[in-house]
C-alpha cells in the first residue's frame, strides 16, 4: 500500500508551494552519482527546456525506470516521461512492487509501467518527423525512433501490454511513408486540380443542366435551351448537387476525385492505396508480471500470419489438397522455414529484440504470401507454409525475396533456413509421419 511521502530530492529552485506540502527535501544538481541511486521520489522545477533534458537523462540512467518524478509546470515532454504535475494528492513514494523486480529486468519500460498502473505508454506529435508520432518512453529504452508497431504489436499479442485508448490514426504516403499529405479535389478524367466549382440549375422540361447564371434573366429565370419560365423550385427545376469544371480537359461533373499529395517526395497518392497506421495509448496487460518474472507465456514467439492454422486443420487440409491434386493433376507447394539459433539471438540481444525480430519475419511473409495460402506453426522457430496451385517456375523468385529478408537481419547469431517440397507426393498417405519427417529435414 503506498503512504505519504516525506522525502524527495528537487532539482531546480525551491519554492513555497513545496514548504506548503511538509515535504523534506534535498536540493542536488544534475550528476552521475545521483542517477546511480535505485527508487528515487524526484521533483523537478526547471525551465521547459531543462526539464526535458534531465527527463531523458533519468530515464537513460540505469536505474531510470525505478524512479518516480514530478514537475511544477509542463514541458514539452513531462506528459509522456513524468508522473505529472506537483500537487499534494500526487506525490507518492515508490511502489513496494520494486522490491520484487531484479537490478536489471527483462524489459526496463515494462518494469517501469508495471510500478504504476497510471502509468502508459503514449504517443507524442511530432510534426518534425514524417510518421508525425513517435513514443517517446520507446525512443528511450528500446531506441525505437524507427518503426515501434513490431515491439507493440507482439506486446499486445502476448497480452503483456493493452491498449488504453485510440490517440489517432494516421495515413502514409504509398513510396515514402510520410504522413504529410495534402488532399486536394481533382478531375476524375485526366487528375487536373485546376478545378472550379459552381451552383448549378436542373430543368424539368428539357432535362437541361448548367451553369446557375446562365438561367438568370433580368427579373426572372429561363431555360438557355427550352426556354421555359422557371418559377417555382421543385416543380420547374432544382437545384443538384454542386457542379465542379475542370480548366484542363473542359470536363464537368457532379463529383471531383480525391488525391493525396505527398508534402514530403511530391508522390500523387490514390487514396485508396494509402497505408493507415492506428496510433494507441498503451497500459501493462495481465501477462506484464508474468513475463517480467521470467515466466513461461503460452503462445510463445509464434510467426503471425493471416491463413495461419493449428496443426490438426493444417495437417487435414495439406492430405485433402494432395489427393485433389493428384486427382486433378494440379500443383502445390509446400515451404518449411525455421529460425537458426533463436536461444542465441535470445541471449545475446534479450526478449524485446527477438520480438521484434519475429514481427518483422511475420510483416515480411505477409507481403510475399497469398492470401490463400496456409501456414502452421510447428514449434517456436518452425512453420510451414502451403501454396496451393503454384507454378514452379516462380520458385526462385520466392527464394530470392526470403533471401532479401535474412540481408535484414542485422546479426550473424541467427539464420533463417528455407526447404521446399513439390506436391502432390504419392508418399503422403500418414500426414503426421510425413510431416514429421519435413520437421527432420528442416532440423538436419
Amino acid at each position: 500500500m503506498l503512504v505519504s511521502v516525506e522525502y524527495a530530492t528537487l532539482f531546480g529552485s525551491y519554492c513555497d508551494e513545496l514548504a506548503a506540502m511538509e515535504l523534506d527535501v534535498e536540493f542536488r544538481q544534475p550528476s552521475d552519482d545521483i542517477y546511480q541511486s535505485r527508487g528515487q521520489v524526484c521533483i523537478i522545477n526547471l525551465p521547459s527546456d531543462q526539464q526535458d533534458e534531465l527527463l531523458q537523462k533519468i530515464h537513460h540512467s540505469e536505474f531510470g525506470w525505478t524512479w518516480r518524478i514530478y514537475t511544477f509546470k509542463p514541458s514539452v515532454l513531462s506528459p509522456y516521461l513524468s508522473d505529472g504535475l506537483l500537487s499534494k494528492q500526487k506525490v507518492r513514494p515508490i511502489s513496494g512492487k520494486l522490491n520484487y523486480l531484479q537490478a536489471e529486468p527483462k524489459d526496463k519500460l515494462l518494469a517501469y509501467l508495471w510500478l504504476d498502473s497510471d502509468r502508459t505508454l503514449s504517443p507524442k506529435k511530432d510534426l518534425g518527423q514524417k510518421e508525425l508520432y513517435r513514443y517517446p518512453l520507446l525512443d528511450i529504452y528500446h531506441n525505437q525512433e524507427r518503426t515501434p508497431f513490431r515491439y507493440l504489436h507482439r506486446m499486445i499479442q502476448l497480452d503483456i501490454m493493452s491498449v488504453a485508448r485510440c490517440v489517432d490514426r494516421v495515413r502514409y504516403c504509398e513510396r515514402c511513408a510520410s504522413g504529410h499529405l495534402n488532399y486536394v479535389d481533382s478531375c476524375p478524367s485526366c487528375s487536373d486540380i485546376d478545378i472550379v466549382s459552381y451552383d448549378a440549375l436542373h430543368c424539368f422540361t428539357c432535362g437541361h443542366v448548367d451553369d446557375a447564371s446562365a438561367f438568370m434573366k433580368t427579373q426572372s429565370m429561363q431555360c438557355p435551351t427550352c426556354k421555359t419560365l422557371l418559377k417555382h423550385i421543385g416543380v420547374d427545376y432544382d437545384r443538384p448537387l454542386e457542379m465542379h469544371h475542370c480548366n484542363g480537359c473542359k470536363n464537368e461533373f457532379a463529383e471531383a476525385n480525391v488525391i493525396a499529395k505527398c508534402l514530403s517526395c511530391d508522390h500523387v497518392n490514390d487514396t485508396h492505396k494509402l497505408q493507415a497506421q492506428t496510433f494507441y495509448s498503451y497500459t501493462v496487460g495481465e501477462n506484464a508480471q508474468r513475463f517480467l518474472f521470467e515466466e513461461q507465456l503460452n503462445p510463445n514467439y509464434n510467426i503471425q500470419l493471416k491463413g495461419t492454422t493449428n496443426v490438426t486443420a493444417f495437417e487435414a487440409a495439406l492430405s485433402w489438397k494432395n489427393q485433389l491434386s493428384i486427382r486433378h493433376e494440379q500443383k502445390d507447394l509446400l515451404i518449411g522455414l525455421k529460425i537458426e539459433n533463436s536461444d542465441g539471438y535470445i541471449k545475446a540481444f534479450g526478449d524485446v529484440a527477438y520480438i521484434e525480430l519475429i514481427v518483422q519475419l511475420s510483416e515480411h511473409l505477409e507481403k510475399l504470401f497469398r492470401n490463400t495460402d496456409l501456414s502452421c506453426q510447428y514449434g517456436d522457430d518452425l512453420i510451414f507454409v502451403l501454396l496451393p496451385h503454384f507454378e514452379y517456375e516462380f520458385l526462385e523468385v520466392v527464394y530470392m525475396r526470403l533471401e532479401e529478408f535474412g540481408t535484414l537481419i542485422e546479426s550473424d547469431l541467427v539464420e533463417l533456413r528455407v526447404k521446399h517440397w513439390q506436391l502432390p507426393d504419392s508418399s503422403l498417405v500418414d500426414v503426421k509421419q510425413w510431416m514429421k519427417n519435413r520437421t527432420s529435414e528442416l532440423n538436419d
